[in-house]
């Protein structure tokens, strides 16, 4: 058991998360080892991640980032691994699927998990209510255990896979929590997630309030 202090707390918390990052090596690489994709072939926990600075925003507030600039213009992937139960292959997307980021030119300035305003409530563009679609597993590309208890890969011909990643971000934490509770002797609470309106505000650096206005404003 360790004795608390925020430094030490973030410092266990993200070196648990990095070693549950998805773990890509070997992904952009053919079967004769040379990269598929150019010099961009590291790791996203790294490059959307490890390297990002923990700030201190007060005595007992420490934050970090996923993702910067870099990684949403080279691997915005590390978005998609978390928000899409199912993922299209590669030059299979269509106009619907590649969303309004595809429009965006310079590619750093892309965000594909900023909260939108429809005209009645935030939503995020890239992220798919799954419920209704319990069968859509039957018509995408995935592993199977066959009869011989051999791996298989079904559905070959399909536009879109199973992502086995989906939500790695909460699935890490809700692990994460439990242990850093039991190491430095704490309680874990329920988990709180903020509502989308405060995530804009976050993003723009306003007060949920002026967002709401601003947004009403057009009403």
């Amino acid at each position: 058991m360790q004795e608390f202090s925020i430094t030490l707390f973030t410092q266990t918390l993200r070196e648990k998360m990095y070693n549950r990052f998805p773990n890509l090596k070997g992904r952009g690489f053919n079967a004769n080892g040379k990269p598929k994709h150019g010099q961009y072939n590291e790791e996203i926990r790294d490059v959307a991640f490890k390297n990002n600075p923990t700030i201190i925003a007060s005595e007992n507030e420490y934050t970090f980032d996923i993702g910067n600039e870099y990684a949403e213009e080279h691997y915005p992937y590390y978005h998609i691994l978390e928000d899409s139960p199912y993922i299209r292959k590669r030059d299979k997307g269509t106009t619907k699927t590649k969303g309004s980021q595809a429009k965006i030119e310079k590619l750093s300035d892309r965000n594909y998990s900023f909260p939108q305003w429809n005209g009645k409530t935030f939503v995020y563009e890239y992220r798919r209510n799954v419920r209704g679609s319990r069968n859509r597993l039957d018509k995408v590309s995935h592993w199977i255990t066959n009869a011989k208890g051999e791996k298989e890969f079904i559905n070959r011909e399909s536009n879109s896979y199973e992502n086995i990643h989906y939500q790695y971000i909460e699935k890490m934490l809700d692990v994460i929590t439990t242990e850093l509770a039991s190491e430095f002797n704490l309680r874990k609470v329920r988990v709180e997630k903020t509502g989308l309106e405060e995530e804009l505000a976050m993003e723009w650096g306003e007060s949920v309030e002026t967002i709401m206005n601003i947004f009403h404003s057009f009403e």
